[in-house]
């Protein structure tokens, strides 16, 4: 339990660290970028061995992932929806998009398309999904309530959305927040998973 304390405690300190240097520099230069290292601690903290196993994930789901999203993390969507599911990808420019595709294609992946959009306005038929990922992107989503009514809106009724968000890298959105803010469009809170300061939350569209 010491050595589980001393963990937890140091990627505190880590998370904490980032954060405040990403305040720091944006309160003396508000142009700077955020530090460098914040991306490889969300990377981590985001990895597809920790965050798939806290996905309502099923074989043959239809799963909607809101990029950017790592190659890494789409290989392990499409290994959980199986050879009758199918990932989709949302990336926010078609460069982007083109990006992803040319890493997917050398992985041999069949069961994945990608698609270039936004997420406050997606270009896609009602009660199409199961489940819908959005890891680190959603707090700084343009329009986010919006791009929450559209994710209501392409999920099937049962189906689920997952949101992941860790305090570094990308603007934090709180828990609580965005429970309120699900609820304003009708997504009902299932579960977390993680510290308030890195979780990941679930919720369900109503059957």
């Amino acid at each position: 339990m010491a050595i589980i304390a001393r963990v937890v405690l140091a990627l505190l300190g880590v998370v904490v660290s980032a954060q405040l240097a990403r305040r720091i520099a944006r309160r003396f230069a508000p142009g700077t970028p955020a530090p460098l290292h914040t991306a490889p601690v969300q990377s981590a903290l985001f990895s597809p061995e920790r965050l798939v196993p806290r996905l309502p994930l099923e074989p043959g789901m239809r799963v909607l992932v809101l990029g950017p999203a790592p190659s890494a993390l789409i290989a392990r969507l499409t290994q959980g929806a199986g050879k009758y599911g199918k990932v989709y990808v949302l990336e926010p420019t078609a460069e982007d998009a083109r990006r992803l595709e040319s890493h997917l294609r050398a992985a041999h992946l069949a069961n994945v398309e990608v698609l270039a959009g936004q997420s406050s306005r997606l270009d896609l038929p009602d009660a199409t999904f199961d489940l819908v990922v959005v890891a680190g992107q959603l707090a700084g989503a343009p329009r986010r309530q919006r791009a929450l009514w559209e994710i209501e809106r392409v999920l099937r009724p049962g189906g689920h959305l997952s949101v992941s968000q860790a305090l570094v890298g990308p603007p934090f959105l709180p828990a609580q927040r965005l429970r309120r803010e699900a609820s304003a469009v009708g997504l009902a809170w299932r579960e977390q998973h993680g510290p308030p300061i890195a979780y990941t939350a679930n919720f369900r569209k109503p059957a």
